[in-house]
This record gives structure tokens, sequence and C-alpha cells, in this order.
């Protein structure tokens, strides 16, 4: 089960056991995180931002490909940060991340901040989607990458997921990232996720 507030819906109940958990973590490091930056350049010593970071091994699997970057997790649910820190300080990369809680749509970091964002699995609790892109694009620098794995609907089916969650299809996402400000770009979709590496315009 998942609950919210007019900020988000946060995870309850044996799915946020699951997706909390050190084997999931280790999916995502292992698998994940490495097929979804393939191809993407990162710059030495860039500062990413991992947002809706949970453990953090989002930010720990970019710190694998540029173990020069800075990363700052931040997470909308205070509850699971500590786990992150440890989680984080458990594979070394606590030297050379941070953490915050914020609300996506609200996050607080200067214009320009970050040459990356990576955000895994989370933009569709943020009641408020385009708002959270448009927030990612301000804190990105000119040219600066959105790394997104999301769900996705099809067409025609109800806008909203479980417990109030929003999930758009594929060409809602698409335009709700132009008028975010990214450039185009196709994502990869399977079983009803999607995945794309997209630059700001």
């Amino acid at each position: 089960m998942e609950t919210g507030d007019r900020n988000g819906v946060l995870m309850r109940g044996v799915g946020r056991w699951f997706v909390f958990s050190r084997l999931r973590a280790w999916f995502g490091i292992a698998l994940e995180t490495p097929r979804l930056l393939r191809g993407t350049a990162i710059p030495r010593g860039a500062t990413c931002l991992d947002l809706a970071a949970g453990l953090g091994w989002a930010g720990a699997g970019l710190l694998r490909r540029e173990p020069l970057a800075e990363v700052v997790a931040v997470d909308y649910d205070e509850t699971i940060l500590p786990r992150t820190r440890d989680y984080l300080r458990s594979r070394t990369a606590g030297q050379r991340t941070a953490i915050c809680r914020a609300d996506a749509k609200h996050l607080p970091f200067r214009t320009g901040s970050f040459h990356v964002v990576i955000c895994l699995y989370g933009l569709h609790h943020c009641r408020g989607y385009l708002d959270a892109l448009r927030e990612i694009a301000r804190v990105l620098k000119p040219g600066g990458t959105l790394a997104l794995v999301d769900p996705v609907r099809k067409a025609g089916k109800a806008p909203k997921g479980h417990h109030g969650t929003e999930v758009p299809t594929v060409e809602e996402l698409q335009r709700m990232l132009a008028a975010a400000g990214f450039e185009p770009g196709a994502p990869r979709v399977a079983m009803g996720t999607a995945r794309l590496v997209v630059s700001k315009a």
C-alpha cells in the first residue's frame, strides 16, 4: 500500500520492503544503472543529483561509471534517508555523496547546479509530473543530462496508477519533456517501463 499528501505518494508495506531492500539495490547497480547510462557522456568530476533516491543505488551506480563525480541523493520520504546514508557508506560511495530531503517540485538547489540528474522509478510518485520535470530542467546546467526510468501506461487506460500515482503514456511523457525544456528523445519501453536519457535544450 502507498500513502501520500499533496506533495507525493509514499510506499508502504511489502512494496516498500522490496524497493528498499539490498537485493533490489544489487540488481539496480549491477544491471539497471549501467544499461541506462551506457553511451552517456558524464563529465569528469560531474555534479549529479539522484532524485527519489531511496537507498541510493542509482547514485552509487553512477559513481561506478564516474568515480570522481559528486552525488546528492534526494528523497521526499525522510524515514528512508538514514538507511540511504548507511547504504552509501557501506558502498564507499558515502565519501562522494550528500543526503537531502526535498520535494522534487521544489528542489533546494541553485539554477544550473548539476551536470546529471538520474531518477529511477520516482517521478510518478510526485503528484505533479510536469512540475517535477521543469524543476529538474531548472537545476540542470545547459546541455545537462536527465537519465530517467519510470512506468508508462498504454493509451486509453485511466491516467492514475496505484494509490494516486501519476503514470503517463509515452506520448504524454514526451510532451511533458518538451514542455519542460528537454531535447526530443524516444524512450525504450519494455514491460510497461520507459527508459531514456535526454539533454536539456
